[in-house]
């Protein structure tokens, strides 16, 4: 009887951990919900820089709109959506693959494929040669 109520309580408090680790993980704080969206956006007036990064006026007011339309309850998709129509996709840190975009996203792909195609045919064409 012992060991089956060691068995339970130990499986217990482990599920109890597991679900506490779990529900910390997920529950982002309002500041990491403001660095994680601002980290998406680029800067207007600061060449190469996020809002996230950027001590500009207008940086910090982004920051303080983000932070306003979290606590209204508007998602991550919204408010970049708000930004983009504010500013254009050019407000973006990373692009949609569309149009010569697109390119630029799918190269790294087509390189590697290359890279493995490549290496596959001369291990191919070394096998044929050992075995002549």
């Amino acid at each position: 009887m012992n060991r089956f109520f060691y068995k339970v309580l130990s499986g217990g408090l482990f599920l109890f951990l597991t679900l506490i680790i779990a529900f910390q993980v997920n529950a982002d704080t309002l500041e990491d919900q403001i660095a994680e969206i601002s980290g998406e956006l680029m800067c207007p007036v600061c060449e190469g820089q996020s809002v996230a990064e950027s001590n500009a006026q207008l940086a910090r007011d982004m920051r303080a709109i983000i932070k306003t339309k979290l606590l209204e309850g508007d998602t991550k998709e919204e408010i970049i959506d708000y930004f983009v129509s504010s500013y254009g996709e050019t407000i973006l840190a990373s692009p949609p693959p569309r149009g010569f975009s697109a390119i630029l996203w799918l190269l790294p792909v087509l390189s590697v494929l290359i890279g493995a195609a490549i290496i596959l045919r001369t291990i191919r064409a070394y096998k044929v040669e050992e075995k002549k």
